[in-house]
């Protein structure tokens, strides 16, 4: 997948919500794998690496999709500390989410 159409302001929020799935107190450890179909560990390489692609495209296009789809829909009950991880809000957010869905080499994923 191609993330070169998004801008730098639009890759960090990206990158953000990555960290914050990865990192954050967002989603507990025994129900990650089964939400993003990857281990934390395997995870948080995509997420370290963002923006350059270290693992295979889809499985970058998936913890995209997985981490912003996730921090919008999964009831994690952290909306408190959200700003300490994601610097917009869920609004914007979920915009970018579907401007990625727009894009053809994401819809396949969803």
């Amino acid at each position: 997948m191609d993330f070169d159409n998004l801008s730098e302001a639009e890759k960090a929020i990206v990158g953000q919500a990555l960290r914050a799935a990865a990192d954050g107190p967002f989603f507990p450890d025994w129900e990650f794998p089964t939400l993003f179909g990857l281990s934390r560990g395997e995870f948080r390489a995509i997420a370290a690496a963002w923006p350059e692609p270290l693992a295979p495209a889809e499985e970058v296009a998936r913890a995209v999709n997985d981490s912003l789809n996730n921090l919008l829909g999964y009831p994690h009950r952290k909306d408190a500390v959200w700003q300490q991880w994601i610097s917009v809000g869920r609004p914007e957010l979920k915009g970018l989410l579907r401007q990625l869905r727009g894009s053809p080499d994401f819809e396949r994923l969803v």
